[in-house]
């Protein structure tokens, strides 16, 4: 499904002033305890999607609307076994609000309806700038200093290691995330990531500061960024460097790197993706203890429908003084 919106709702009529009010109390809810939060929040959630999209369309923006399903069965074999299934239907909503000259708005709202009950907003952001500098609100992910490529299951022995992540995004505990981008040349981008809360949760990022930069030429990307860092334990740092190469078309490898003397924790790794296969390998330690992790899978067509595939897939985890974990999953994915 891809739906294009042009027409333009009046500005200031009822329906636009519901439909902001929506989205400012979607904003708060997580910040706020109300008896009714469970019952309201997928009413929240549908609102504050339409209000990007009424948003957009008084700005003459084009909002683009897309929709996928995604099913797991999983089976884990570890030091307690788990046989379960679940998923989730994925609806996105994209507005791009172009401006005079060079000036841009764009917006972006994404749903997530769980297929055993649970529902949740995936990206819910703005961005305004233009060609030389723009800055990113809301909930979202940053660049992503350790990408694992085709990890349709990726399950490791303990939880161990650093992939200087920690700052990325998507936070679900009241964070303020904003992300200033800066094009400094043709093919050099500067990304300051900004992140802040103040309350009464304990364990949760609380400060982030996370500089990075990413450098584009021909089919070669290269990353490199630096955290510093405040989950309740004081002040803490780590980096992370990624290359990645273009093969083909449909074809790449990366090399990641990621390490925190603070946390004494670092990780490793590299994976290829060759058309609908995919493959990879990743090292995490902290302190003593050290799991490695290979994982596979491969995506074939399901039935032949455009946009429907099913995709095998197994990790496997191993380390010392923990026990071995064996996962296997089948995925259906379909874009409509």
């Amino acid at each position: 499904m891809n739906v294009e919106i042009q027409s333009l709702p009046v500005p200031g009529s009822p329906v636009m002033q519901g439909l902001a009010y929506s989205w400012e109390a979607s904003w708060r809810l997580p910040h706020q305890q109300h008896s009714l939060e469970t019952l309201m929040s997928k009413t929240f959630k549908l609102a504050a999607a339409a209000a990007l999209c009424a948003a957009a369309a008084v700005a003459h923006a084009e909002v683009k609307f897309d929709a996928n399903f995604e099913g797991d069965t999983t089976s884990i074999n570890a030091a307690s076994d788990s046989f379960n299934s679940g998923g989730r239907i994925e609806v996105n909503a994209n507005a791009e609000l172009l401006k005079q000259g060079e000036n841009f708005v764009n917006a972006r709202a994404s749903l997530l309806l769980g297929l055993n009950a649970d529902s949740t907003v995936d990206d819910a952001w703005i961005q305004f700038g233009n060609a030389s500098a723009d800055f990113k609100f809301g909930r979202f992910e940053a660049v992503d200093l350790f990408p694992v490529a085709k990890d349709t299951v990726l399950e490791l022995a303990a939880p161990v290691g650093y992939r200087a992540n920690i700052g990325r995004g998507r936070f679900k505990d009241g964070q303020f995330h904003g992300a200033l981008g800066l094009n400094a040349a043709p093919g050099l981008r500067f990304e300051l990531g900004l992140i802040n809360y103040k309350g009464d949760k304990v364990g949760v990022v609380e400060q982030v500061v996370r500089p990075v930069v990413v450098y584009n030429t021909g089919d070669l990307t290269l990353r490199a960024g630096f955290e510093s860092f405040d989950k309740g334990a004081g002040n803490q740092t780590g980096y992370g460097l990624s290359a990645g190469y273009a093969l083909a078309k449909d074809a790449a490898v990366n090399v990641n790197y990621g390490k925190s003397s603070d946390l004494d924790a670092s990780s490793v790794g590299a994976n290829l993706v060759y058309g609908p296969a995919g493959i990879g390998y990743i090292q995490d330690k902290t302190g003593a203890t050290k799991i490695d992790t290979v994982y596979a899978a491969y995506s074939f067509p399901l039935l032949g429908v455009k946009g429907a595939f099913i995709t095998p897939a197994i990790s496997v985890s191993s380390g010392d003084k923990v026990a071995d974990k064996t996962a296997l999953r089948v995925r259906l994915n379909y874009a409509f």
